[in-house]
């Protein structure tokens, strides 16, 4: 609590101008000496630093570099980039955007020392930087590849790489981290000399901490690297909403002590640079963030007997542009139109409407969870592809440690990693609903709508005092249409 309100104190001064300035000035600066722990300084045509106040873009990477670890031969192992992640904090249009490059995205890599390595998966730049020049290496090598051969009219304002560690700390010291798993992950390592991460995780809205929200962003067994990319960029849209904006410097103050050195950026350690990220986070909570889609040519390509990512120059293009200047902007109708296009409740719709069949919806008998002491709604709608998975009753407890009941409904919509889900909860308020883009009152409900750019992600409302909502696939395979009509089709069980 000393230390927010030595933060507030010093920025109030800062304001205010006079000699108290200067002393507020060396506070802050001390702070942000913590707060960036590891400055990288990489050449003006790689990162341009900006204090305009107008759009900003920052190179996040996720490694699996170990320079902290026991063992010498994985200290000495540079590493990969298992994360290659754009951000944009864009306040010309109020919003946040997110872009995940594959890490096997084919691509054509140049070192320092002019060695060429032609044809190979993107996420191999940071080793090879590494190895040549360390993790400054590994940080320009892997910036310039995507500079140069995927984005060529990209510029990055800043980068931040954190490794395993690190990312595990960031989460602890958020509290750890609300999310909405989609489906049974289930990983145990056999006999047959197996190392891949290992999980266990029921489906449902629940608390991820330490390894478990590790294992579930880099879970890759079952699906592909377009799907993993997707529950990345999920789980940072649930990250977000752990951090609160009236205290952002205090939680960059509090996370960056917990990293430590396992962050390394090219933020340098003024009050300045504190105060303007402080800022750029400040602004994206309450904004949405919207998740832009990699085009791909082929996500699954054979060559040199591996599987690649494969884009053109004009599908990258049109990616980046996305990237640059689109806009969480759903195309959805107004009420009166929703209700002629999605099914009533009870199985009616409107004169003019659009029947379940037309748009590749079809009745699904419930099955009830066991031990739920609330109104248990369920839909009567599923798509026509789907299987249903799993039916799960399950505790959860909120930020306070409070008691809550709630249940989850999941179909497999395909098998590439495609799942849908339908929830209830007497846990009214979670973070899950925080910022909604919009909302529609239809038929007696009030559906709060969350977007994922022109894509309904998730429909909530309040009902009988219980809060219901329904999750789209992480790639969004169900249309506006399927995710309203879905909605509305639930009712209770009998």
């Amino acid at each position: 609590m000393w230390k927010r309100f030595l933060i507030g104190g010093a920025l109030i001064a800062l304001l205010s101008g006079g000699a108290t300035a200067t002393v507020a000035v060396n506070t802050v600066s001390g702070i942000a000496a913590e707060v960036f722990p590891r400055t990288i300084r990489v050449p003006k045509s790689v990162v341009t630093p900006v204090y305009s106040g107008g759009p900003q873009t920052f190179l996040i990477l996720g490694s699996d570099r170990r320079s902290g670890a026991k063992n010498a031969e994985e200290r000495s192992d540079p590493g990969r980039s298992d994360t290659l992640l754009l951000v944009r904090f864009d306040p010309e249009q109020g919003q946040t955007s997110v872009l995940s490059i594959p890490r096997d995205l084919e691509v054509n890599i140049t070192a320092p020392d002019g060695q060429y390595y032609p044809n190979q998966k993107i996420n191999a730049a940071y080793s090879i930087g590494s190895r040549l020049g360390g993790v400054r290496g590994a940080m320009v090598l892997a910036a310039e590849t995507i500079e140069h051969q995927v984005f060529p009219r990209l510029k990055l304002n800043g980068i931040v790489d954190v490794n395993f560690a690190g990312f595990i700390n960031v989460v602890d010291a958020l509290g750890c981290v609300y999310v909405n798993v989609d489906h049974r992950y289930y990983h145990v390592n056999g006999t047959a000399a197996e190392s891949y991460s290992e999980i266990n995780l029921q489906p449902g809205y629940q608390k991820l901490c330490y390894q478990s929200a590790l294992s579930y962003v880099r879970y890759r067994h079952e699906d592909s690297d377009f799907v993993r990319v997707a529950r990345q960029q999920d789980f940072l849209r649930a990250l977000r909403e752990q951090i609160s904006p009236e205290d952002v410097l205090g939680q960059v103050d509090t996370v960056a002590k917990a990293v430590g050195h396992a962050i390394a950026s090219t933020f340098h350690d003024s009050a300045g640079q504190l105060i303007e990220l402080a800022k750029l986070i400040a602004f994206s909570q309450g904004k949405p963030l919207r998740q832009v889609r990699f085009q791909a040519l082929d996500a699954n390509a054979l060559l040199n007997g591996g599987s690649y990512v494969t884009t053109t120059p004009e599908l990258a293009e049109a990616t980046l542009n996305d990237f640059l200047h689109g806009a969480q902007r759903p195309n959805l109708p107004g009420s009166a139109a929703l209700a002629r296009v999605a099914p009533a409740p009870r199985g009616h719709h409107g004169s003019g409407g659009v029947s379940p069949a037309a748009i590749g919806l079809y009745p699904v008998a419930g099955s009830r969870p066991s031990g739920v002491p609330f109104p248990v709604l369920y839909p009567s709608l599923q798509t026509g592809a789907a299987v249903q998975r799993a039916v799960r009753s399950y505790d959860l407890r909120d930020s306070e440690g409070h008691l809550h009941h709630a249940y989850v409904v999941s179909w497999q919509q395909n098998s590439s990693g495609g799942y849908y889900d339908f929830e209830g909860s007497d846990w009214l308020h979670p973070p899950l609903i925080d910022h909604p883009e919009q909302t529609r009152r239809i038929d007696g409900r009030t559906y709060l709508l969350f977007a994922d750019g022109s894509h309904l992600h998730t429909i909530a409302w309040h009902e009988g005092g219980a809060l219901y909502w329904l999750t789209n696939t992480l790639l969004e395979d169900l249309s506006n249409q399927q995710m309203l009509a879905i909605a509305r089709s639930a009712r209770p069980l009998r």
